[in-house]
């Protein structure tokens, strides 16, 4: 009987292992058919370069990331349109990403999700969102924020990238070096397809905050 439980130590080890050691423990998104995390759902924890394999594609509307950074993309193998999203709650994609998400992917490791500030009382728009750009006039890589704080826009592989934005809901503050220092400007609701200058692709921290110190774009020349 000894030399049996001997043999059945190393055995006992492996499989508590695994045990404390789940997959779950991993990267996690989430995809759900219709808005506000309803109708039928996927769990995601691998890149899936093609989601017409699953019954996901193109019907996407809102995301759960439970942990991890990841890119999501309009067209098969992460190419068209693609955005960005760190831990959070997406209850509405933006209209561009509607119903389009064909592959996602991890693309770096995200820290924990960072403390919300309370919430206070919204513009129509309803739930406060912000959709920055890497180049001006809407183009080049996307990142999308909600209700979110980033300290360090690092965190996010966004850091000095932002050359315009729109804020589709909310009041949103950011600032050209990470912890809310440098130069900072407020944002409403609005399209800014041109930054300014001291903060065009140089923001590096930014957060919602409470209706105060509106940043309003200068008049265009004429």
């Amino acid at each position: 009987m000894p030399p049996l439980r001997s043999s059945i130590l190393p055995w006992l080890l492996a499989s508590l292992a695994c045990l404390v050691s789940p997959a779950a423990q991993g990267a996690l998104a989430i995809l759900f058919e219709h808005q506000n995390f309803e109708g039928r759902s996927i769990s995601v924890r691998d890149a899936i370069p093609n989601l017409d394999r699953t019954p996901f594609n193109d019907r996407v509307e809102s995301i759960l990331i439970r942990d991890g950074l990841w890119e999501v993309c309009t067209d098969a193998y992460y190419r068209g349109r693609c955005m960005r999203l760190g831990p959070g709650e997406y209850r509405s994609l933006s209209g561009e990403f509607t119903r389009s998400i064909s592959s996602l992917r991890q693309v770096a490791a995200a820290p924990p999700p960072r403390p919300v500030p309370a919430p206070v009382p919204g513009p129509p728009q309803g739930r406060a969102q912000a959709l920055l750009y890497s180049d001006p006039n809407f183009g080049g890589q996307q990142l999308l924020l909600e209700d979110q704080v980033v300290a360090n826009f690092e965190d996010l592989g966004f850091n000095d990238r932002a050359g315009s934005m729109r804020i589709l809901g909310g009041y949103w503050l950011f600032c050209t070096d990470a912890n809310f220092q440098g130069t900072c400007r407020t944002f409403g609701p609005g399209r800014y397809p041109q930054l300014p200058g001291d903060i065009a692709s140089r923001i590096s921290s930014g957060k919602r905050i409470e209706q105060r110190d509106v940043y309003i774009p200068p008049a265009p020349p004429r």
